[in-house]
């Protein structure tokens, strides 16, 4: 996350940057009164990066179980492909539909 704030109104806003230019179909935007879990998960060169899972309130208790399977796939992925997450943070984001 680059920057935040907080106008009035109970709002707030962050604004993120990604140093790696993407496809505009690996951009989401999401807005909505979530909460969330954080972790961090260590990659196998030792560069840490922070994990971040979002959801409804009635979900919550749901993220610890994402959260866990997140670092796993992490994980397989760096053994399987020898190829480790390049960022410094991961977003998931998982509402109802």
């Amino acid at each position: 996350k680059a920057r935040r704030g907080n106008p009035p109104a109970g709002r707030h806003w962050a604004e993120f940057e990604d140093p790696f230019r993407k496809p505009s179909y690996l951009f989401a935007l999401v807005a909505g009164a979530l909460q969330g879990i954080e972790s961090t998960f260590v990659t196998s060169s030792g560069r840490s990066v922070r994990l971040a899972l979002w959801s409804e309130a009635e979900n919550i208790d749901q993220l610890d179980w994402a959260m866990q399977s997140l670092k796993d796939a992490m994980a397989w992925d760096e053994r399987t492909y020898g190829r480790e997450y390049d960022l410094d943070v991961y977003h998931i984001v998982a509402v109802n539909d």
